[in-house]
């Protein structure tokens, strides 16, 4: 394994912004648990922050340690229990190469939960930094009633319709999940003690088992890398029983990476994960930022509202996946014919074949694309280029 091999699930959101426009039927299940070896990339964000340098693993207690508890791996889900709350996370990774230089990858992540009486139980927000040496880059993503609207590193927005967002509508879910799988599971964890976080009582578990990492990590039983040491603290909510906060802090050693030359050298590596809830149940509010373009409001270059031509009980509106979509009362060959009719008549020009048409008048343009929809009537498609 190469430290390319460590794709953050999260970084993975920032590339499907330029394909969340194909959108998915269905919100997506919970993603399999995260690579967490030596990368190359940070990982998936969780909470606390950590200082942008290498932090060292914590020192094991000295006092005698209690008896290992077995957990049921039974928690509730925050959004279940609680009416609102915020999260922040980081995942930072410190790389250590052998002529001592270090090079620091970080991903952090606030994000906000609100209980609704919607269709979908909530509203939620995140926002995903990611530093890589002097590279900075931003993620926005806004869970708001039946719309997703994300803002790219490029400041471009998308909105799609949140039965539509793939990886947007599974975000919230890779930051506990996996918890709930490879660590509470286990039958060695320590019960450090009762303990505050953000205000709110908590029982604290620490789990050290290096197979357990190896497992989280994907590890095969032959992979060069050695992974020297592992904490994994666990904080689970007294009112509630769920995860409040989770820190892991692990060093690896004899990692692989390719340095500037394109030559494979070893290095050692110091990950640093950390996710916490906070602000319980305190008033919170989701919402779109001014420059967002509101979700649902279909505009067409070169049209005001109300302007582009449709046929008689046609209707204009925003599709599941944020574009503009016109449904028809006319078979799709007749479709085509009324626009190709009336198009002219504004002085647009029309052409294409197959379903496919380009439409220009001037220096603006766009493209529709004509088929039938599932009531086997006309409908068209509208696409802009950005």
């Amino acid at each position: 394994m190469t430290t390319k091999r460590f794709l953050p699930l999260l970084l993975i959101a920032l590339l499907s912004i330029t394909l969340a426009a194909c959108g998915n039927d269905e919100p997506t299940a919970t993603p399999a648990a995260p690579v967490i070896a030596a990368t190359e990339t940070p990982v998936p964000p969780t909470n606390t922050a950590l200082p942008p340098t290498a932090t060292p693993l914590p020192v094991a207690a000295t006092n005698t340690p209690a008896p290992p508890v077995t957990l049921s791996n039974r928690f509730e889900s925050p959004s279940v229990v609680l009416k609102s709350y915020r999260t922040r996370g980081q995942f930072l990774i410190t790389t250590t190469r052998q002529d001592t230089t270090t090079a620091i990858q970080e991903m952090a992540l606030e994000g906000a939960f609100v209980r609704t009486e919607s269709a979908y139980g909530s509203d939620e927000s995140f926002l995903i930094t990611i530093q890589k040496d002097e590279s900075v880059e931003s993620l926005a993503i806004y869970k708001i009633g039946e719309w997703v609207s994300a803002k790219s590193p490029e400041d471009e927005w998308i909105t799609v319709g949140r039965d539509n967002a793939g990886l947007f509508t599974a975000m919230s879910d890779l930051l506990i999940g996996f918890i709930d799988q490879f660590v509470l599971e286990q039958d060695d964890a320590q019960k450090v003690g009762e303990e505050s976080v953000s205000g709110q009582a908590a029982t604290h578990y620490r789990i050290d088992n290096i197979d357990i990492f190896r497992r989280m990590a994907q590890m095969a039983p032959d992979s060069p890398e050695v992974i020297e040491a592992v904490t994994m603290d666990v904080w689970v909510a007294t009112e509630g029983n769920y995860i409040l906060k989770y820190s892991i802090q692990t060093a690896v050693s004899n990692v692989k990476e390719t340095d500037a030359s394109s030559a494979e050298v070893m290095v050692t590596q110091a990950v640093n994960w950390s996710y916490e809830i906070h602000d319980v149940n305190e008033d919170i509010r989701v919402e779109l930022p001014a420059d967002a373009p509101q979700p649902g409001v279909v505009t067409i270059p070169g049209f005001a509202g109300g302007e582009f031509p449709l046929p008689e009980g046609g209707k204009l509106a925003a599709n599941g996946i944020g574009m503009p979509e016109i449904t028809s009362q006319l078979s799709k060959e007749e479709l085509v014919q009324f626009y190709t009719d009336a198009l002219a008549a504004l002085g647009w020009t029309f052409a294409g074949d197959f379903g496919v048409y380009e439409v220009k008048k001037g220096e603006v343009s766009f493209s529709m694309f004509i088929d039938v929809g599932e009531d086997g009537k006309g409908r068209a498609q509208i696409f802009v280029e950005q």
